[in-house]
């Protein structure tokens, strides 16, 4: 490193796939931390709709919708799930490239 040099990040935009399969993602499904709405760790906390609030998240295919929904993660339960046909923009993220 020296100053003034300069340094480029390229990334790509790709999309999520299923956690089971490797597939294109179908589903964006949504957990909350057990009690999220009295627990102060939760993003719901204090929330009246917490439907959009997530603590974490899981992505599937159409096959395996029912499977990767019903895994919650420890301490947490099933909140909400977005379909891809609705809400494109939830299924497409930005990754590095290596130069």
């Amino acid at each position: 490193m020296k100053i003034g040099e300069e340094r480029i990040t390229k990334e790509i935009c790709v999309e999520r796939e299923c956690e089971e399969c490797g597939e294109p993602a179908q589903y964006k499904h949504t957990y909350l931390l057990e009690g999220s709405r009295r627990n102060p760790a939760s993003k719901a906390y204090g929330r009246d709709d917490c439907s959009w609030c997530e603590d974490d998240y899981k992505y599937s295919c159409e096959e395996h919708k029912e499977k990767v929904r019903r895994d919650n993660p420890d301490g947490m339960s099933w909140c909400s799930t977005f379909s891809r046909d609705k809400f494109e923009h939830m299924f497409l993220y930005w990754k590095k490239v290596q130069q």
